[in-house]
């Protein structure tokens, strides 16, 4: 069992490991830490000794420092236990706070999700937001360790202690640029868009490749394929190209470019984000939920 004063020495090790990693060198380390080198090689060993595993190699001829595989997955875990350490040092200095962290995919970090964000940012009392960008697929597990308190991911998936439910009902649209020649008419067919000149984005969600693969050769897929938002409004410039998104998207996007917007006569699946999470949270981790979804109603969540 770790003693307080156990759990102490080891953080001081986990800092000093932390500090030769990001110096690569024992003796910046020492001046980063104020202390002398023969100190810092004290600590690691005694934090190699703790942890039962050699995380820095040694012997002859090595002059830059080098993790040891060990050393290479331990480095995450050090990272880990040093953000917990800081977060436990706050709480002692100044209780119980409000705090939230946020996971979301890209599209809905970059074009939905900044208005609730800045909204929360007024909130009063504070609340200390935190906001990561992630895959689907990670962010349920993030939400399942509870290293996140809510995300919003585009597939719908089955995990014990994670609640899934729907949010962001849109339906697709297609984008283009603008050009001189007005817009004839808002709607138009999937058969008039040549897929050569097509900007695909997956999308993440099944029945929008079933409908998508109905109506153009799946063999022969777009000359470009795209997993970001950001890197397809910046590559959507030709006239004659098109893409495939959500209307929040083609909303933003003729904010700040010259684009149209056109509905399709025969549509794909609307799009739907689903909101993430924990089942079981803690009884502050509800009240800053409870804040965020008020927010959250301003964007007709």
């Amino acid at each position: 069992m770790l003693l307080w004063r156990d759990i102490i020495l080891l953080t001081i090790g986990i800092e000093t490991f932390l500090a030769v990693v990001r110096s690569k060198s024992l003796s910046k380390a020492a001046g980063e830490l104020h202390v002398a080198q023969t100190t810092v090689s004290q600590r690691l060993k005694v934090l190699e000794n703790e942890i039962g595993i050699i995380v820095i190699e040694r012997g002859k001829g090595i002059k830059q420092i080098r993790l040891t595989l060990a050393g290479e997955e331990f480095y995450r875990l050090a990272e880990q236990w040093s953000s917990i350490w800081r977060e436990t040092k706050m709480l002692q200095a100044m209780g119980p706070r409000l705090s939230l962290v946020v996971g979301s995919v890209d599209s809905l970090n970059s074009y939905v999700l900044p208005q609730v964000y800045r909204a929360i940012n007024k909130h009063n009392p504070p609340i200390m937001l935190e906001i990561h960008t992630s895959h689907s697929v990670d962010l349920y597990a993030e939400v399942e360790s509870r290293h996140i308190h809510v995300a919003f991911v585009l597939r719908e998936m089955v995990h014990p202690n994670v609640n899934v439910t729907k949010c962001f009902i849109t339906p697709m649209v297609v984008l283009r640029p603008a050009t001189t020649v007005e817009q004839e008419s808002t709607i138009i067919q999937p058969s008039e868009l040549d897929s050569n000149h097509e900007l695909y984005m997956p999308w993440g969600q099944q029945g929008f490749k079933i409908w998508h693969e109905h109506w153009w050769d799946p063999l022969s897929p777009s000359r470009i394929r795209v997993d970001s938002t950001h890197l397809l409004l910046n590559l959507l410039k030709d006239p004659l190209q098109w893409a495939i998104v959500p209307m929040w998207i083609a909303s933003e996007a003729i904010k700040g470019g010259n684009y149209f917007i056109y509905q399709l006569s025969d549509p794909p699946p609307n799009f739907i984000c689903y909101k993430l999470t924990h089942k079981n949270p803690t009884s502050l981790t509800r009240r800053v939920l409870e804040i965020f979804d008020q927010y959250l109603l301003s964007v007709n969540c």
